[in-house]
């Protein structure tokens, strides 16, 4: 059974792959003719990856429901791992598996992204060009809440709500990757 744990898990690691080919070639070539290259990866990875495909993954212009559907694999992938050497599966390690994947395919990721538009945004808000300073709903969005929870009834530079918008994401990421750390060290206490 251990052995069939190790070829399922290899198995998903090359399916894994697959999809980031997919994605990247995504980039290039987003619909791709029958017979090329590309179509034959879209055939492969596509029925997978159209299971999470959903509205609520989408974020401005980035769709982020490829990187929960690695997620998955990868939550799969490190459970077939560990059997494959215990065998045996425990509770505690598909929760530290589970809070693992959940911070690194999807937290940290948009969170990373987040922070790079914002810096952009803030760039942009410091030399006044008009094209990195509007970075689309999402830092609009942010940036008017940092004005109505701090500054309700001032008006303030766009500077400086930039910069506060910026330095919140960054203590987010880092607040709630300890908190991710403190869960899974948590989790690792399941006694089942």
């Amino acid at each position: 059974m251990t052995q069939l744990a190790a070829f399922l898990a290899r198995l998903i690691s090359l399916y894994s792959f697959f999809i980031w080919i997919r994605i990247i070639l995504s980039w290039f070539n987003p619909y791709p003719r029958q017979g090329s290259f590309t179509w034959y990866f879209a055939m492969i990875v596509d029925p997978y990856l159209n299971l999470f495909r959903s509205r609520k993954f989408i974020v401005g212009h980035f769709d982020f429901s490829p990187l929960l559907a690695v997620g998955v694999l990868s939550v799969a992938q490190s459970l077939l791992n560990l059997f494959s050497v215990f065998g045996t599966m425990r509770l505690s390690w598909a929760v530290q598996m589970m809070l693992s994947a959940f911070w690194t395919y999807a937290l940290q990721i948009f969170l990373m992204i987040l922070i790079i538009m914002l810096i952009i945004r803030t760039v942009g808000a410091f030399t006044h060009s008009p094209g990195l300073s509007r970075m689309g709903m999402v830092t609009e969005n942010i940036i008017r809440k940092v004005q109505e929870l701090f500054f309700p009834h001032r008006i303030v530079r766009e500077t400086t709500l930039c910069l506060i918008a910026t330095a919140i994401a960054v203590l987010a990421y880092f607040a709630l990757r300890y908190v991710i750390q403190l869960l899974i060290i948590l989790a690792a206490r399941i006694p089942f």
